[in-house]
């Protein structure tokens, strides 16, 4: 088994071990899993049956698991209605559903509040940022790393992540607004398919940044910032 087994899971085991020892006139090896697309399989041996089972045939009743045998020895169109009847009475037990991932978010620093930046160079530029989520996000730098990620945007999520070495005293307002305004062009600048590639900076893309009023400015600091940091 590839899950922790209960006392009466191994009861129940034994029990269907049992059904199908009896009704296959074979010694059966019989494993459970939660194989999501082969639920029922089998293969003979000189010597045995081995059969391989979705853990949900552990709540199955004697018609079922006496389906499963009919199935292995003839396949049976009648056993295999049966199963498939059982198989989708528990379709969520077999495929359940993906937990959602929760993001959580955190746009007020301990020097800069995100979404106040956010709301202010948005209405700077005339951009918007209507359902536009922005957080900080820890970014570690790693020794021998070659570029420096500053922001990023999920156009699925519509979030702005700002790497938070940039909540900082030292790190300049402009340079933080500069980073958001880069990310929120992302909203209102789609990426394009250029030979065979995305390109998620087409060329008006950099002629729109340009107008950041610090434009200059941001992109020495930015390269200072890098230097320093990828030491």
């Amino acid at each position: 088994m590839l899950f922790p087994e209960t006392e009466l899971d191994a009861l129940k085991r034994k029990r269907i071990e049992r059904i199908l020892r009896r009704e296959l006139c074979k010694e059966v090896e019989l494993n459970f899993n939660r194989n999501r697309v082969v639920v029922v399989s089998s293969k003979n041996t000189p010597s045995s049956v081995q059969v391989r089972l979705h853990q949900v045939f552990l709540e199955a009743d004697h018609r079922v698991i006496k389906a499963i045998a009919e199935l292995i020895k003839d396949k049976s169109s009648s056993a295999r209605e049966l199963l498939d009847s059982f198989i989708s009475s528990h379709h969520r037990r077999i495929h359940p559903k993906k937990k959602k991932r929760v993001l959580v978010l955190n746009s007020k620093g301990r020097v800069y509040d995100l979404r106040r930046l956010l709301k202010e160079v948005a209405l700077e530029y005339d951009l918007s940022f209507r359902r536009i989520k922005i957080s900080w996000s820890k970014a570690r730098i790693r020794r021998g790393q070659r570029s420096l990620r500053l922001g990023s945007y999920s156009l699925k999520e519509r979030l702005i992540r700002v790497n938070d070495k940039l909540d900082h005293p030292r790190v300049p307002r402009y340079f933080v607004k500069f980073i958001i305004f880069h990310e929120l062009l992302h909203s209102a600048i789609l990426p394009v398919k250029e030979k065979g590639r995305i390109n998620y900076h087409p060329r008006d893309f950099y002629k729109i940044e340009k107008r950041f009023k610090n434009y200059e400015q941001a992109k020495r600091y930015e390269r200072l910032i890098t230097r320093t940091w990828l030491r």
